[in-house]
């Protein structure tokens, strides 16, 4: 009789402490994350040790296709995301973290897989974590990018967010942009705003109008997984399908293996110190592109791994290499 009664007394114990959120803790309280659609682009596993790809000289002679000029896609006006479940408190894992962005005040922001986007002041490692409560539009990202004013883009797969320090307002596929799922942001030159979507299409959009553009105006599609904008202000976009195109704002061209670009997938692109842009692969390590000359480089030649996942530029002008996986980072100053 006495073990049950203290076996009862041990589930109401812990009932309550369940019910009441675990009273001591300080993090910011968050909602629970939702669970992402079921449409999810995975990276290929590397199953062979590719071989030292040649340096390929350019072949593309065909003639760039001029993208027909866009309609504008009217917008309404967007409305902050309301409080989806009052009264609940969730405590989320942020820790699986997808992409970084510096503010102007030089606080880190770290988006993460299903923990919403955490605010990191480095001077003295105070933070602040933003989930759909506050008005994101989901708890999973794909990017983060800073506007020309300030202001700070996220990609979800809900839609995306902009939050201007005080306010939190969401686009989707009602307002004009191309999909809900949104896996790439770049800020052009002219300050506009690219998103990549995981249909294949882009979307642009100028604070006012939204413009999208399709295969039928001569983007690759298969699925944006990265955007980068050259010195000459073009748009490059990497896919799913292992191709990249590059916009000018009056025409698209699109470069294959066949040009010379290794790997089957484009996760991510760089712009180096000289101009050149490189472009991280699925399997097929990275490559250089100088406007004329494909070169690429593979584990043959030092790099750690040739499922190239990330690519950040030192101030040094060394470009740095990191994957998934457990094999390391690479750095590359040219020459080792």
């Amino acid at each position: 009789m006495k073990s049950k009664l203290l076996a009862l007394g041990l589930v109401l114990v812990l009932s309550v402490f369940v019910f009441s959120g675990c009273g001591g803790a300080t993090a910011t309280p968050t909602k629970s994350p939702t669970t992402a659609p079921t449409k999810v682009v995975l990276a290929p596993t590397d199953t062979q040790r590719p071989t030292k790809a040649p340096t390929v000289e350019p072949t593309d002679t065909r003639r760039p296709t001029t993208a027909p000029t866009p309609v504008p896609t009217s917008t309404r006006q967007p409305t902050a995301v309301p409080v989806l479940h009052p009264g609940w408190t969730s405590y989320t894992n942020a820790n699986y973290v997808l992409d970084m962005a510096f503010d102007r005040d030089g606080n880190l922001w770290a988006a993460s897989a299903g923990g919403g986007v955490v605010r990191w002041d480095p001077t003295d490692g105070t933070y602040i974590r933003y989930t759909v409560d506050d008005g994101l539009a989901a708890n999973e990202f794909g990017s983060i990018a800073v506007a020309p004013d300030g202001a700070l883009w996220f990609g979800t797969w809900k839609g995306v967010s902009r939050f201007d320090g005080e306010t939190w307002t969401t686009y989707t596929a009602d307002d004009g942009l191309a999909d809900d799922w949104v896996t790439s942001i770049a800020v052009a030159p002219d300050g506009a705003l690219w998103f990549g979507t995981n249909e294949g299409d882009v979307s642009r959009f100028d604070g006012e109008t939204w413009t999208t553009y399709t295969t039928d105006d001569g983007l690759a599609g298969d699925g944006i997984l990265s955007i980068a904008v050259a010195p000459d202000g073009a748009l490059w976009f990497g896919t799913v399908g292992g191709v990249v195109s590059r916009f000018d704002g009056e025409t698209w061209i699109t470069y294959t293996a066949e040009d010379g670009l290794a790997g089957r997938g484009v996760p991510c692109i760089a712009v180096a110190a000289d101009g050149a842009l490189w472009f991280g692969t699925w399997d097929g390590g990275v490559s250089r592109f100088d406007g004329e000359t494909w070169t690429t480089y593979t584990r043959d030649d030092g790099l750690a791994d040739n499922n190239v996942e990330a690519i950040a530029l030192a101030p040094d002008g060394a470009l740095w290499f990191a994957w998934m996986r457990a094999s390391g980072v690479s750095r590359f100053d040219g020459e080792t």
